[in-house]
């Protein structure tokens, strides 16, 4: 099969698909930004990892898998976000007790449910976005639209406190009220977007496109609109090679990313040279 046909293939039969792929790539991408400048990228990797904790308790206790998934997360933020501002324990402490907590919460509640429910949480800790529904493709644009419209609107505040949050609390902002927002924003799109196409797409765009972003360029401005690019292109080229080449959507996806990324690597050193 050529790019051409694939590219078709995928238009026609899994329109949910490239547009949920791309959905979250750009809003994983933006987010992304304002992780890295705040220096918690651990951050994604571990909610990731809750929200796969609440799929599995919504298994286990048949309850709906988004609203597991959503609680857990939530839940969480309201914790770590008290303690990532607190300067006794350094962050990525916390970020990490949080992480590999998560892990064996996961697998022990793994050993109680049944092997099909087992095969069907780790299905979905995969990520199959061939099979994206229509209500979570809603879901996962409705929280979008919410978390960039409300960047959109209180752009500045945000943009201060990732990039500077002691000069932002001297000039009067509420720097713990602003962390909590952009936490609890952060971790809806991680939520959805990890039950939609998998951590590993989820964790890869809120790092490897902004990490890019930052290689290509000093401006704070075009840093988001690079990352942003490069979060709408990388899942439609990633989703052909994945028709093409026969791999897996998900790590194909992110390949492309890195490899964007070793390319604003290999330009910024030419540059210096």
């Amino acid at each position: 099969m050529g790019t051409v046909d694939a590219f078709l293939t995928i238009v026609r039969e899994f329109p949910l698909a490239l547009y949920g792929s791309i959905v979250v790539g750009v809003v994983c991408a933006y987010l992304g930004i304002h992780i890295v400048a705040r220096r918690v990228v651990f951050f994604g990797a571990v909610l990731t990892q809750v929200s796969v904790v609440g799929l599995s308790l919504a298994f286990l206790f048949a309850l709906p898998h988004t609203l597991g998934s959503i609680t857990a997360v939530f839940f969480t933020v309201l914790v770590i976000s008290r303690l990532l501002t607190g300067k006794k324990v350094p962050r990525d402490a916390v970020l990490g007790v949080v992480f590999v907590t998560s892990v064996a919460l996961r697998i022990l509640v793994l050993q109680k449910t049944s092997r099909v429910e087992a095969s069907e949480i780790e299905g979905l800790l995969r990520g199959d976005i061939l099979l994206v529904t229509p209500e979570l493709f809603l879901l996962m644009l409705g929280a979008s639209v919410v978390v960039l419209g409300l960047h959109a609107i209180f752009r500045k505040e945000f943009a201060y406190v990732s990039v500077d949050p002691e000069t932002a609390a001297t000039q009067g902002y509420h720097v713990g009220l602003w962390e909590l927002v952009f936490y609890l924003s952060a971790g809806m799109v991680i939520s959805f977007g990890t039950h939609m196409v998998g951590d590993v797409f989820v964790f890869g765009f809120l790092v490897i496109p902004p990490i890019a972003a930052m290689l290509l360029s000093r401006s704070v401005r075009l840093m988001f609109t690079i990352s942003i690019v490069i979060g709408a292109v990388a899942p439609v080229v990633g989703l052909v090679l994945a028709f093409v080449l026969d791999f897996p959507a998900s790590p194909a996806i992110v390949a492309v990313a890195s490899i964007i990324l070793a390319g604003a690597w290999l330009s910024g050193t030419i540059r210096r040279r």
